[in-house]
């Protein structure tokens, strides 16, 4: 009998030390998910995101993590599609992370932004700009990236700045999610404070294969300029039908336009979109801490870092900062330093980083940028501009 109690001590006390070391293993690393397409249509995007989130991890890890602990980034791929984000949110909060980040659509934002409501694990959009993603009253989602109104509202100014008194007659192509349709609408809706006139709405879904009939709409209407909403993917589909037709707009004007901001876009068309303008996002010109980024991640990438991908950055600078203050990685007491964040130190063209009651960052907005010969120069607003405003003609 002495024997076999001998024996259970001695299992027990393996079982104990097992239990030690997991645990000890468990809390040396601050876990944070990430929920991005790594997969489908939009894997270029999300996999951007998810490099440009590495790249943050790594920095701070050099540093010697948070509070003494090394930060890891999980991973998991939604396909850009809401049922598998909700699922990827629910592996990931199995797998012990303190909080979320995601998801680059709107349609995966609502789905994720409730699993971690319901959690009650905060959640910090990296890109997903629907106008409504928070008016539900969520307290632990927050948002850095400018909402579909923020651009809409910095296209209408920013626009008004630039234009001629020969642009007059506006058309804008869109695809037709909450975000191509919520900025398209928002545009619409205030259109007499930029002096054009709407004489087309033309939208399309993300996942066509052609806008052949959509650009022969376009060219029926002969716009003074081209408003267009819309990812990477499609919106290169509708440059490549609008060149091969030769098509003779003399402005064309992107708003949170997922091509005409990527390095890849003028890549691939090089002259051909010179003029091409855009209000998206974009980091701040003059910080000498954005030229350190972008040198990091053309050095460990081996390419630019598509502007998007910038919020992937500081969606882990804002989370780490936050769980630096709380001082711990309990979910309340992040979401609680999130809301009481005031960042100074970060790369994007506005103040600090401060969130409302609803988790909006109140000084979030875009910048005006347009293709001249292969480059992007930042024409507006004057603070952050490094050139001014060519009219496409004289770029040719």
């Amino acid at each position: 009998m002495k024997r076999v109690i001998k024996v259970l001590s001695a299992l027990l006390c393996v079982a104990l030390l097992l239990t030690s070391c997991s645990g000890n293993q468990k809390t040396d690393t601050i876990k944070i998910g990430s929920v991005h397409p790594l997969t489908g249509s939009m894997a270029y995007e999300g996999q951007a995101i998810v490099n440009a989130q590495q790249l943050a991890v790594d920095e701070i890890n050099a540093k010697g993590g948070i509070n003494g602990k090394m930060l890891e980034l999980v991973a998991s791929d939604s396909q850009g599609v809401a049922s598998k984000a909700a699922v990827c949110a629910q592996k990931l909060l199995s797998k012990g992370v303190c909080a979320l980040t995601g998801t680059y659509t709107s349609g995966t934002a609502q789905v994720v932004s409730l699993e971690a409501e319901k959690e009650k694990i905060p959640l910090v959009i990296t890109v997903a700009s629907s106008s409504t993603l928070l008016s539900r009253g969520f307290k632990y989602t927050f948002r850095i990236q400018p909402s579909v109104n923020t651009f809409a509202e910095n296209f209408i100014e920013y626009f008004t700045a630039i234009k001629t008194d020969d642009i007059k007659k506006a058309v804008i192509v869109f695809e037709d999610s909450n975000y191509g349709g919520g900025i398209s609408s928002y545009i619409k809706e205030n259109i007499d404070k930029t002096g054009l006139e709407i004489a087309g709405m033309i939208s399309y879904s993300a996942s066509a294969s052609s806008l052949s009939s959509e650009v022969t709409k376009i060219l029926s209407l002969n716009p003074d300029v081209l408003i267009t909403v819309g990812y990477y993917s499609d919106q290169a589909l509708l440059t490549k039908e609008l060149l091969e037709r030769n098509a003779d707009i003399p402005a064309i004007v992107g708003v949170a336009n997922g091509a005409y901001c990527d390095p890849k876009f003028t890549n691939e068309y090089g002259d051909k979109v010179n003029g091409f303008v855009d209000v998206n996002y974009r980091y701040n010109p003059n910080s000498d801490k954005t030229k350190q980024v972008l040198e990091a991640y053309r050095n460990k990438y081996g390419e630019d870092i598509p502007v998007h991908a910038i919020y992937g950055y500081e969606s882990v600078m804002v989370l780490a900062d936050a769980i630096k203050r709380a001082g711990s990685t309990e979910p309340d007491a992040i979401r609680n330093a999130l809301a009481q964040s005031d960042i100074k130190e970060h790369i994007l063209p506005q103040e600090g980083i401060k969130f409302d009651e609803s988790g909006e960052n109140i000084n979030s907005a875009g910048l005006m940028v347009q293709i001249q010969d292969g480059k992007r120069v930042v024409i507006y607003p004057k603070e952050y501009a490094d050139g001014e405003y060519i009219r496409k003609e004289n770029l040719k």
